[in-house]
């Protein structure tokens, strides 16, 4: 990790420029190649001068001892996977309808992926303070896909927030039909899973539109966006109401998701027979 190659500062992460190398290659995917480009996460808390409210900017960064570290990176990786499940499921629901019917949709598909992440531990190995045991877990961190933005210089992007089932960008941004896209994605993860979750905090890169001879959504031929930093809305009863997805799950997105989300072209499309929520 580059002690100042500081990518930035989010409301609990500070994300790194960092390498991977591996022992054993993998012939893709992270540390599929010497000095493999990442980018290195780790929390922090707001720590707030004596009697300065939690609201103010005024902080400095304090680091979670490990104990408390772990289980909060454990679980921002447990919500990168099954972000790439319930999405994983969205293709699957695709496949299944196009192949149902004589007529192709009137739009592309996007091919969108998570990026990829993997959990990185530290050890001691000796040598070090004389009560650390060689072989004992020193630091963690979540290692991840550098999202390229090309060289278009195409901006970093939140599309959907996890307040609001339903785009954050203008009609006539750029991205508004690739948000309209994710849209659909949780209106389909809404109603494969009988109403119990589905991907928010849509967030990433979006490149332009390909034609459909011009990318597979079925591999990484072509990807029409990358997107990084999911939530996973859930409703109380998963988990017998443990929030296993952290704070920013928030049940109620879940109880009101048919009220507010507005069904698109994509979820009106017959041969894909959604039920309409919305106004």
């Amino acid at each position: 990790m580059s002690s100042d190659g500081i990518i930035g500062i989010g409301g609990f992460k500070m994300a790194h420029k960092g390498w991977l190398t591996l022992m054993l290659t993998p012939s893709s995917g992270l540390g599929s190649e010497m000095l493999h480009n990442v980018v290195v996460k780790r929390l922090f808390h707001r720590v707030h001068p004596p009697g300065m409210l939690a609201s103010n900017m005024d902080f400095r960064i304090g680091c979670f001892t490990l104990i408390d570290e772990m289980p909060k990176l454990f679980r921002e990786a447990n919500i990168l996977y099954w972000a790439k499940a319930l999405l994983g499921l969205v293709y699957d629901f695709i496949d299944c309808a196009i192949a149902s019917t004589s007529e192709s949709p009137p739009f592309n598909i996007p091919h969108v992926r998570f990026i990829e992440a993997g959990l990185a531990l530290s050890f001691f190995v000796g040598g070090g303070k004389p009560s650390s045991k060689t072989g004992t877990t020193h630091a963690a961190f979540l290692l991840e896909e550098v999202i390229d933005c090309g060289d278009e210089g195409h901006d970093f992007t939140k599309f959907i927030h996890n307040m609001d089932p339903n785009p954050l960008l203008d009609p006539e941004d750029f991205g508004y039909d690739f948000a309209l896209f994710l849209a659909f994605t949780q209106h389909v993860q809404y109603v494969k899973t009988s109403g119990l979750a589905f991907i928010s905090d849509y967030q990433g890169i979006h490149y332009s539109t390909l034609a459909p001879t011009q990318f597979s959504y079925r591999n990484n031929i072509g990807n029409t966006g990358l997107l990084t930093d999911p939530q996973i809305m859930t409703d109380p009863s998963v988990s017998d109401g443990d929030n296993i997805f952290g704070e920013g799950n928030i049940g109620k997105a879940v109880s009101e998701f048919e009220k507010r989300h507005i069904c698109n072209d994509f979820c009106r499309w017959p041969g894909f027979a959604l039920e309409a929520f919305g106004a």
